[in-house]
């Protein structure tokens, strides 16, 4: 019999095609010929490099939205250090003669900067998503295949 299944569920009867020996024989064959099919049709459709393309836009997004995590509205920037105090450490009780010194986080990005990485993070968080959606649009395609009739039950396609 054929039947005109979508690629994603194409995957599904290929998850389920497992019994018998002798089904397992005509499964693991129907398996091959399944992702084989489903193989040359991502190809076609573009399905693999949109889903490369998309996990380099998600990485991207990771890096700008770590960066901009990481600026704390109490770093100084550099142009602003001559403004701030030197201290020297007080000496802690019980610490054994040890100072405490303050502690300075220097600012390396400016206003510009972070508003363009604000930018590019919108940018390949969107490039990401609709990449990702046409590959979701892409997987709602027919593909025919015949499939033997002991392994149409197996798979879940009998009606």
């Amino acid at each position: 019999m054929k039947y005109a299944l979508t690629l994603s569920r194409w995957h599904k009867v290929a998850e389920r095609a497992k019994t018998d020996l002798a089904v397992i024989e005509a499964a693991t064959t129907a398996v091959a010929r399944i992702r084989t099919a489903l193989a040359l049709r991502n190809v076609e459709l573009g399905i693999s490099e949109r889903l490369s393309e998309a996990d380099a836009a998600n990485r991207r997004s990771k890096l700008y939205r770590e960066l901009l995590d990481k600026q704390d509205m109490d770093m100084v920037k550099p142009a602003d250090m001559r403004h701030v105090p030197a201290t020297i450490g007080t000496e802690e009780a019980y610490s054994f003669g040890r100072r405490a010194g303050s502690g300075i986080t220097l600012a390396i990005a400016d206003k510009t900067l972070l508003d363009e990485l604000r930018a590019k993070l919108a940018r390949e968080q969107a490039r990401a998503h609709a990449l990702l959606d046409e590959v979701a649009d892409a997987n709602r395609e027919k593909l025919e295949l015949e499939l033997a009739g002991e392994l149409v039950e197996i798979a879940g396609l009998a009606a």
